[in-house]
């Protein structure tokens, strides 16, 4: 019988582990935590290692699991005399009986399985997730400050891309969260040539994302947050040489989402955040016009509307 092996991983040690020898896994790995890339990530590794040793690879849905099946899925030896490898999706939604089947087994396991239960929740969540991450492996499948530019690289990295330091950094910057981000990398190699290099005007589309990203939250800023973060929001749009009437249009943009979100939604352009009360985006509208009017007479210049719009946008959301 195998000993229980409690600790913890990130989630990059525990891919490297997935992908190779079920010997060498603990009895069973909690990965747990909001990012769908790092759950995701650890699902593939575990079914890759499965495949690449010949094992077995069996899904089980959480919420249609019932103890009976499981206590006797965790007791069954793999057909082919290998490890056989469980993986149970979204176990915060297992009932009791199966909850208590599955720390039973975690407490005592058995030669021959390995388990990896997922879940979007965080072990702290439920009393269920934090007996079983006292027992199990546990991975955090949440980024922590300076992870999301790390695995970009190495999302680049693995597409054979050579991207520039400053590339990396913009694409994670746009995107902000890394199942975009790997969708945009793979974009990008459709482009690359046979030694990972990436045309110039390929390139340019990134900036293209990195300033909507940037306008969309300077444009939530100035709506929800602080003046002093709308200040400061603002300085940092004038860095990246943004503004004028794409800020303009950031602004009118989310308050009409917010009065008709049924036509934004068709068009999946919808901005992401709380909608303004009808009222309050009629009053930013009226804002909005009245900066545009400003600057097509003259009286403020290009560079000087999201200033502007800063204080007269303001002003209307306090009416």
């Amino acid at each position: 019988m195998v000993k229980p092996s409690a600790g913890r991983m990130t989630a990059a040690e525990a891919e490297t582990k997935l992908r190779g020898s079920a010997s060498g896994l603990p009895p069973a790995i909690l990965a747990a935590g909001g990012d769908d890339f790092l759950r995701e990530r650890l699902v593939r590794a575990c079914r890759a290692g499965a495949g690449s040793e010949g094992s077995e690879f069996q899904r089980l849905e959480g919420d249609a699991l019932d103890a009976e099946t499981l206590a006797s899925d965790l007791a069954t030896l793999s057909l082919f005399g290998g490890a056989r490898r469980v993986w149970i999706r979204e176990g915060s939604k297992m009932d009791r009986a199966v909850e208590e089947t599955l720390l039973g087994w975690v407490a005592a396991p058995g030669e021959g399985v390995f388990v990896l239960v997922t879940t979007a929740r965080d072990p702290g969540d439920l009393k269920f997730l934090e007996a079983l991450s006292s027992k199990a492996t546990t991975v955090t499948c949440a980024l922590r400050p300076g992870e999301g530019l790390a695995w970009t690289q190495r999302l680049a990295a693995e597409e054979g891309l050579k991207l520039p330091g400053s590339t990396v950094e913009a694409l994670w910057t746009a995107m902000g969260d890394l199942l975009s981000v790997r969708q945009e990398i793979e974009k990008l190699a459709a482009h690359a040539d046979a030694e990972g290099r990436v045309p110039i005007a390929a390139l340019d589309s990134l900036r293209g994302a990195r300033i909507g990203a940037s306008l969309d939250r300077w444009a939530a800023i100035v709506l929800t947050g602080t003046a002093a973060a709308s200040r400061a929001e603002t300085q940092a749009l004038a860095r990246e040489g943004v503004g004028g009437t794409s800020a303009l249009w950031a602004i009118a943009q989310r308050a009409l989402a917010s009065l008709e979100p049924q036509g934004f939604g068709y068009r999946g352009a919808a901005p992401q955040g709380p909608p303004l009360q009808p009222h309050t985006a009629r009053a930013v509208l009226d804002a909005v016009y009245r900066a545009d009017r400003a600057l097509k007479r003259g009286d403020i210049r290009d560079y000087e509307l999201a200033d502007r719009l800063v204080q007269t946008v303001r002003q209307a959301i306090r009416g």
